[in-house]
């Protein structure tokens, strides 16, 4: 099976609309897909234990949850550049370590989105640079969280978010 043409339905901001056309065994199918540059998690560790969370209002969801610090990629930048653009921005935290934990793709039955998982460390606080924000960004909290009791978030549901899942168990999981 491949792709043998694909139409652009919308352009935004973040994501593309596309309708793709899958040449098949069974002929030619139809499939819409967001095409999205991809993304970057930071389990930003303030020292030893201690994490960075935010708890920031989703439109999506229309409710406030609890996430890692987090970016979208801009072209032609690397996974370690936007962690550190994006931490800076979001927390006012700068760090000296970076390292790549994992990269999955959260749904890939309707897009090509990567999330790639870093482990900052050796943060230094800051002065926010004045970047553009959403409504959202500008009212979130910026919380520290120790490791263990974000697992514990996790299980009593208030960490809902999937690549905040992901990147604490991972850690917790792979690096502890």
């Amino acid at each position: 099976m491949r792709v043998v043409k694909k139409d652009v339905l919308y352009e935004g901001r973040i994501i593309r609309l596309c309708r793709y056309y899958v040449e098949t065994p069974e002929g030619l199918q139809e499939r819409d897909i967001v095409e999205h540059r991809g993304a970057v998690a930071m389990l930003a560790f303030v020292d030893d234990r201690k994490i960075l969370l935010e708890y920031r209002y989703r439109p999506a969801l229309d409710k406030h949850i609890y996430e890692l610090p987090a970016g979208i990629l801009k072209p032609g930048e690397s996974v370690e550049e936007c962690a550190k653009r994006e931490l800076l921005e979001e927390t006012g935290y700068e760090a000296k370590k970076v390292e790549h934990l994992l990269s999955f793709y959260p749904s890939p039955g309707y897009t090509n989105e990567m999330i790639h998982i870093v482990i900052m460390k050796d943060l230094v606080k800051r002065e926010k640079p004045q970047a553009e924000m959403s409504p959202e960004e500008k009212y979130m909290e910026v919380r520290e969280v120790d490791i263990g009791e974000a697992l514990e978030m996790i299980k009593r549901g208030e960490i809902t978010d999937g690549k905040t899942i992901i990147g604490i168990m991972s850690y917790l999981m792979f690096k502890r």
